[in-house]
C-alpha cells in the first residue's frame, strides 16, 4: 500500500463513502485521501485511523455535564449552509492548523469548486444571535464523518470543539447510524488526542481490519522500517565520510499528489552538497520504504 493516496471522485454515493471510510480514507477538500505517515512538530508520526461504534455507545458523565452546561445554546443541525459567521469562525480556527492551510472556508471544503460530492451537513451553536461554534460533517448509509470544527475563542471554556462533536454523535445515534469517523490520531504527537475522550474506539490496521488493540496497530506502522532504513543509510554516509544534512521533509505527501512535480516522496531525506561553486547543485539520498531500496536523486532548482 502506498504511504499516501489521493482520489478526487466526480460523484460519490453514500454506500461508496461508507466503503472508503471503512478502508481508512478521509475527506480532503472535495476529494479523499489516505495516509500512513505525517510529519508534525519535528517528528515522523504514525497515522492511526479511528472510528467510534455507536450501537452501545453512551455519553460519559463529564460529557453529560457539558451538554447540560450548554443547554442555553441554540442548536441548528441541517444541510450545510455557509454563512458570514462561519467564515469568521474559520478565520479564528485556521491559525491552529499546521502545514498547508486553505485561505477560506469554501476552498477548505470544495477546493475552489462549486460542487459538493459529499452529503455535507452542519452543526451550529448560537448564543443568542451569535454563532459561537460550528462543525461540518458528512454521512453515508451507515457512517458519519466529522470533517471540521470551528469556534469563537471567547467561548473556549465551554469546550466547543468537543461539544460540536458530541452533537454530531448524538444526531448520528438518533438517525440510526452505526459508526462515527473523526479522522485519526498520531502516535508521536498529542495534537489530535482530544478525540480519544469521546468513547471506546476501534483502530484500523495495515491488514484493513479494525481492532481495539492500539499498541499493535502502532507497532505495525511503516514508521519503524523507515527509521531503520534511514539510520542504516546515515551510518553508511558517515562511514564513507560523505558530508550530509538529515532533514524531515514535511511536503513528502505532495510527491504523491503531484507525481510529475518537483516534490520528493520521502519523509526523511539526506541533502548531500556537492563540491561545486553552484549553491543549487546538490544530491538527495533517501530510503524508499515502498521499494525497500535506497535512492539518489539530483533535483533541479525551482525557477
Amino acid at each position: 500500500m502506498p504511504l499516501v493516496e489521493f482520489y478526487k471522485p466526480r460523484s460519490l454515493s453514500k454506500l461508496r463513502l461508507d466503503k472508503y471510510l471503512a478502508s481508512g480514507w478521509f475527506r480532503s477538500s472535495n476529494g479523499l485521501f489516505r495516509n500512513r505517515l505525517l510529519c508534525l512538530d519535528g517528528k515522523l508520526c504514525s497515522v492511526v485511523n479511528i472510528r467510534l461504534p455507536l450501537k452501545h455507545h453512551t455519553f460519559s458523565r463529564s460529557q453529560q455535564r457539558l451538554l447540560k452546561k450548554t443547554e442555553h445554546f441554540r442548536i441548528e443541525i441541517g444541510p450545510l449552509i455557509l454563512c458570514a459567521q462561519m467564515n469568521g469562525l474559520y478565520a479564528f480556527t485556521k491559525s491552529r492548523f499546521k502545514g498547508f492551510v486553505f485561505p477560506k472556508l469554501h476552498s477548505f471544503l470544495f477546493d475552489y469548486m462549486d460542487r459538493d460530492v459529499f452529503s455535507s451537513w452542519h452543526v451550529k451553536l448560537y448564543d443568542g444571535q451569535r454563532l459561537v461554534a460550528a462543525s461540518v460533517f458528512d454521512f453515508g448509509k451507515t457512517g458519519v464523518m466529522s470533517v471540521l470544527g470551528m469556534y469563537d475563542p471567547e467561548y473556549k471554556s465551554f469546550s466547543p470543539g468537543i461539544l460540536t462533536m458530541l452533537h454530531e454523535i448524538r444526531w448520528a445515534k438518533e438517525q440510526g447510524f452505526s459508526r462515527y469517523y473523526p479522522g485519526y490520531v498520531l502516535d508521536e504527537a498529542p495534537t489530535f488526542d482530544y478525540k480519544l475522550s469521546l468513547g471506546k474506539y476501534e483502530y484500523l490496521g495495515s491488514s484493513g481490519r479494525w481492532t481495539g488493540d492500539y499498541e499493535k496497530i502502532v507497532a505495525d506502522s511503516p514508521v519503524h522500517p523507515i527509521n531503520i532504513g534511514t539510520n542504516e543509510l546515515e551510518r553508511a554516509l558517515i562511514a564513507a565520510k560523505i558530508p550530509h544534512q538529515r532533514l524531515l521533509y514535511k511536503l513528502f505527501s505532495l510527491g504523491y499528489a503531484y507525481p510529475e512535480g518537483t516534490f520528493s516522496r520521502h519523509a526523511i531525506i539526506f541533502v548531500l552538497p556537492e563540491l561545486s561553486d553552484n549553491p543549487f547543485k546538490i544530491s538527495i539520498a533517501a530510503y524508499d520504504h515502498e521499494k525497500d531500496l535506497y535512492r539518489l536523486s539530483h533535483p533541479l532548482p525551482v525557477q
